[in-house]
């Protein structure tokens, strides 16, 4: 059976760095996030210098060190600033590259969005960004109408045919725990519940399907080996719906994590890989690997290697780790 590698990167703030106040192009910033053409993006990565040096050189060696065929990203611009770190500083170091550099643009303010490299060729490529609560029969929390978009970013999901096998990959990034995380809860709740109702839709058994759900989901399923249940990915886990790779994989208790907030100086895995029961079956002890060579100094639980000019804090290759899975279709 064919084998695969799909990594799961928050990059951390994957934004443009040009100097746009200087410039004398009206807007270029809003019309940078409109191009949505891989040949577009090209040549204007060939003008601009949209990034910067030594945080992107520690993301792109990172993410080049897992080797992935797939790599679901969060936190990317837009498709320019992607273009441009895949085309100035991961083929440094990654030489074959990624033939397809995928993102649409999503629905946070602030331009944060998910996207994907891959080696794969898509066959179909659906954003759920403009998908509402209502669309999806979800009901409103306060201050929301059932007009209200479900997904804080997006969920971008990726139709690959891989021999006589169809899979599926969902990249998503939920609601971040900024304004605490039993407050917030709700929304990641929505926000799986809403995964959950279009994978339902996808397959006519998705039991049997293949099919991943990848990203942040700013939330933990347990603390150091302990299981937690005041999170809000129920919609996912809940009777059996799908199997988080890292809790069924062999790593250690201690090992079960992928990030690091300095502010409590405490360690958990906020990046999950879901597995779809048919596709857990066939890898019943999922192959994951956690990256912590781009973590800062500060995140010292980690005593192993770091790459060259990691710092206490800054520069880094991100606060997250890359989270791979070798899996058999």
């Amino acid at each position: 059976m064919p084998t695969l590698k799909l990594t799961s990167f928050n990059c951390e703030n994957l934004m443009m760095r040009f100097p746009f106040g200087e410039t004398q192009i009206p807007d270029i910033r809003a019309r940078l996030t409109r191009i949505a053409d891989e040949a577009m993006a090209d040549q204007v990565d060939g003008v601009l210098n949209v990034l910067s040096e030594d945080d992107r050189t520690l993301t792109a060696q990172t993410l080049a060190a897992n080797g992935a065929d797939i790599c679901a990203l969060q936190e990317v611009e837009n498709l320019v600033t992607l273009t441009a770190f895949h085309n100035r500083y991961l083929r440094r170091w990654s030489r074959r590259g990624y033939a397809r550099r995928i993102l649409k643009e999503g629905n946070d303010t602030r331009g944060i969005d998910v996207a994907a490299l891959s080696r794969l060729h898509s066959v179909q490529i659906t954003s759920y960004a403009a998908t509402t609560l209502g669309d999806l029969g979800i009901a409103p929390l306060a201050g929301q109408s059932r007009h209200s978009r479900v997904f804080r970013r997006d969920c971008l999901k990726l139709d690959f045919d891989i021999g006589e096998t169809e899979l599926s990959v969902f990249v998503c990034h939920f609601k971040s725990m900024h304004g605490g995380r039993w407050q917030t809860r709700p929304v990641r709740q929505q926000e799986a519940l809403a995964v959950r109702r279009l994978i339902d839709r996808s397959f006519p058994d998705p039991a049997k399907a293949s099919w991943i759900v990848c990203g942040d989901f700013n939330d933990y399923l347990e603390q150091d080996g302990k299981p937690v249940t005041d999170h809000g990915l129920g919609p996912l886990v809940d009777d059996g719906f799908s199997v988080d790779a890292l809790l069924a994989s062999d790593l250690p208790v201690q090992e079960r994590w992928t990030h690091h907030y300095a502010g409590e100086d405490s360690y958990s895995a906020l990046d999950h890989i879901f597995l779809s029961p048919g596709l857990a079956a066939r890898n019943a002890r999922p192959a994951v690997t956690i990256s912590r060579m781009g973590l800062p100094w500060r995140a010292q639980r980690y005593q192993g290697l770091r790459l060259p000019g990691i710092a206490w804090s800054n520069p880094k290759a991100s606060d997250h780790c890359p989270i791979s899975l070798e899996f058999e279709i």
